[in-house]
C-alpha cells in the first residue's frame, strides 16, 4: 500500500469504511511485507498527529486507513511481528534451518570461520536486515490497538461519524483495542522465555490503561442514566438505585462478517475476552486494572533526566530517521529522550524537531486528568477519595518532571480538584446527622480529615488563581489547560463552611465564598444546582 494514496484523500460521496477490503473487490493483493510495515507506521503517525491537532476531518479517514491496513496485516500474518522483528525472536532453538544457506548456517550455528561474505545470497540477506531499526514485537499491536482506541474516542464524541456497517458504540472499539493489546502481550516472542532482553512497550501499556479508563467512564455514565430513568419512571417511590456493575455492552460477542477487522481480532485473541471479564465489573474494578497498566507504562516511560543508554524502552520505540513518526505523540525518536522539559502548550508538527515529540509531563498530566475525571463522578465516597488521591500523586510527581514555570498553573488547578474530591468524600456520610441537627459529627476524625482536605483544595485554587493573573499568550489561552477555578474555589469554601464548628470562622468562609462568586457566577451556581439536583447520584442501594 502506498502512503501517497492516503496522504491527500480526495473527497468522494462514499468514503471507504473500516470494513472495506481490497480482497472484496476481486483484486490480487500481495502479502504485507516490510515496506508495507514502514508505510503503516508513517500512515499511523500522520493519523495520530492530525488527531492530536483536533483535525478530525483529516484524522478520521487516516484512522480508517490504518485499521484497514492492520486488518490486511492480520489476515496475512497471524503474528505480524514476523515482518519486522528480529528473526531470532521467533526461534526457540539454535538448530540448523533448512532455508538458511549452508555456509551461513555453519557459521551461525557451529562457529565456522568460512568466508560467507563472498556469497551473494548472504550479502543480500545481510543488507536487507541491516537497514531495519530495532522494533518491539508488540509494535504492530500497539499501532492497531491505539488506532481503535482513538476511533472509539471519536465515535464517543460524535456517533454520527460512523459509516454504514461500522459499529456505532465506542465500547466496541475500546473492547477490540483491549483484545488487540492482550493478543500482542501473548505473542510467542513475549511468552516463549527465550528473549528476556525485550524492552517493555510502555506506549501500549499507557494506552491500554487509558482504554480501560474510557470503559470505566462509560460504565459510570450508563449506570447514572439507568438509575435516573428508573427514578423518573417511578417518581412516587423517590428511590435512586444505582447499580455499579451495569454495562452498556452485551457479554456475548456480536457476529461480525468475515470481512470485518473485528472478526479477525476475534480469531487471534485469547479465549477469555475482555468483553466477558469486564461486563460485570464495576468502574472501580476496571480502574484497578488500568492502574496496573499505568504503573508499568510510567515505570518504563523514558525519563528526561536520564541518557538514552538508560532508556531502553525509548531506544526500541518504532520509528525511522526523518519519518513523521518522530513527531507523533505515539512513536518517538530512536535517538533518545528530549534533553529539556517540554511545555504543556507545545504542539507537535510534522516539521518539528524529533527531540520535542515526547513529553513525559504531558503523558503524566493526561493520565492523571482522565483518572480524576472518572473519580469525580463515582458514587462511592471512598472510591472517589482513593482515585483522586492516586491522581494527585501523579500530579505531585510532575514537579520533578516538568518545567514548573510552564506547568505550575495546570498542576495547581488539577491538584485543587483532587483535594476538593478528597475533602468532600466524607461529607455524604455526615449529611444525615447534620440535617438532623446533630453537630457532634463535626468533632469526629472524619470531619477533621474533610476540613484538612478542603483547606488544601482552597490553597491550591488560590495559588492557581494567582498563576492565572500572569498574562497568558494567545497559544496558552488556546490550549485551555489553565481553567477558571473560581467556581471550584467557591464550592470548596461553602463545603468547608458547612463543616466548620466555630461560628465566626464559618461566617468568614461564607463571606469569602460570596465575594469570590460575584453576581454572574452566583447565578450560574444556582442554575447548576438546579440541574444537578436531577443528575446527582445519591446513596447506592
Amino acid at each position: 500500500m502506498s502512503l501517497a494514496a492516503v496522504q491527500h484523500p480526495s473527497p468522494s460521496p462514499a468514503p471507504p469504511s473500516i470494513l472495506s477490503s481490497p480482497r472484496q473487490k476481486g483484486k490480487q493483493v500481495r502479502s504485507a511485507d516490510y515496506e508495507d510495515w514502514e508505510n503503516l507506521k508513517e500512515l499511523f503517525a500522520r493519523a495520530a498527529e492530525r488527531y492530536d491537532a483536533d483535525d478530525i476531518p483529516e484524522a478520521l479517514p487516516l484512522l480508517r486507513a490504518v485499521i484497514r491496513e492492520c486488518h490486511r496485516f492480520l489476515m496475512d500474518h497471524p503474528d505480524p511481528s514476523v515482518v519486522y522483528a528480529d528473526p531470532q525472536l521467533h526461534r526457540a532453538s539454535r538448530s540448523p534451518d533448512a532455508i538458511t544457506p549452508t555456509e551461513e548456517r555453519l557459521s551461525r550455528d557451529w562457529g565456522m570461520d568460512s568466508d560467507t561474505s563472498s556469497s551473494p545470497n548472504w550479502s543480500h540477506r545481510r543488507r536487507s536486515t541491516s537497514n531495519r531499526t530495532a522494533e518491539l514485537p508488540t509494535a504492530f499491536h500497539a499501532i492497531f490497538g491505539i488506532a481503535l482506541f482513538l476511533m472509539g474516542n471519536l465515535v464517543s464524541q460524535d456517533p454520527s461519524i460512523v459509516l454504514p456497517g461500522e459499529p456505532d458504540a465506542p465500547s466496541t472499539y475500546w473492547l477490540a483495542a483491549l483484545d488487540v493489546f492482550e493478543t500482542g502481550e501473548n505473542l510467542p516472542s513475549r511468552t516463549g522465555g527465550w528473549n528476556v532482553d525485550t524492552a517493555e512497550d510502555w506506549r501500549m501499556a499507557i494506552v491500554w490503561g487509558r482504554t480501560l479508563v474510557c470503559l470505566a467512564d462509560e460504565k459510570v455514565t450508563y449506570n447514572m442514566k439507568q438509575a435516573k430513568a428508573q427514578a423518573d419512571a417511578s417518581p412516587q417511590s423517590g428511590d435512586y438505585c444505582y447499580y455499579p456493575s451495569g454495562s452498556s455492552f452485551s457479554m456475548s460477542e456480536p457476529q461480525w462478517p468475515p470481512s470485518s477487522p473485528f472478526h479477525a481480532i476475534a480469531q487471534f485473541r485469547p479465549p477469555v475476552t475482555r468483553r466477558m471479564s469486564l461486563y460485570s465489573a464495576s468502574a472501580h474494578d476496571i480502574m484497578v486494572l488500568a492502574m496496573d497498566q499505568f504503573s508499568r507504562g510510567i515505570f518504563h516511560m523514558p525519563h528526561p533526566h536520564y541518557s538514552a543508554s538508560h532508556n531502553p524502552s525509548f531506544i526500541h520505540t518504532p520509528g525511522t530517521a526523518g519519518s513523521p513518526s518522530h513527531t507523533s505523540g505515539y512513536f518517538s525518536s530512536a535517538y533518545g529522550p528530549p534533553s529539556h522539559y517540554s511545555s504543556p502548550y507545545a504542539t507537535s508538527s510534522s516539521g518539528g524537531d524529533a527531540s520535542v515529540s515526547f513529553s513525559r509531563p504531558k503523558e503524566l498530566f493526561t493520565i492523571a486528568s482522565e483518572v480524576l475525571g472518572v473519580a469525580e463522578r463515582l458514587t462511592s465516597g471512598s472510591q472517589r477519595h482513593y482515585w483522586a488521591s492516586w491522581a494527585d500523586s501523579v500530579f505531585n510527581q510532575m514537579k520533578n518532571e516538568a518545567d514548573m514555570d510552564a506547568w505550575r498553573g495546570p498542576i495547581l488547578s488539577a491538584r485543587g480538584r483532587c483535594w476538593l474530591v478528597m475533602g468532600s468524600a466524607p461529607v455524604e456520610d455526615m449529611e444525615p446527622a447534620l440535617e438532623a441537627g446533630d453537630t457532634d459529627v463535626l468533632h469526629s476524625a472524619e470531619a477533621e480529615e474533610a476540613r484538612e482536605g478542603l483547606a488544601m483544595a482552597i490553597s491550591f485554587f488560590e495559588r492557581a488563581k494567582g498563576q492565572r493573573a500572569v498574562p497568558l499568550s494567545a497559544e496558552d489561552a488556546k490550549t485551555g489547560l489553565i481553567d477558571d477555578v473560581s467556581p471550584l474555589l467557591v464550592e470548596a469554601l461553602l463545603v468547608l463552611a458547612n463543616l466548620t464548628v466555630d461560628e465566626n470562622k464559618r461566617e468568614e468562609l461564607y463571606t469569602r465564598a460570596q465575594t469570590e462568586a460575584g453576581e454572574e457566577l452566583r447565578l450560574e451556581l444556582d442554575l447548576d444546582k438546579g440541574v444537578a439536583a436531577d443528575d446527582e447520584p445519591m446513596d447506592v442501594s
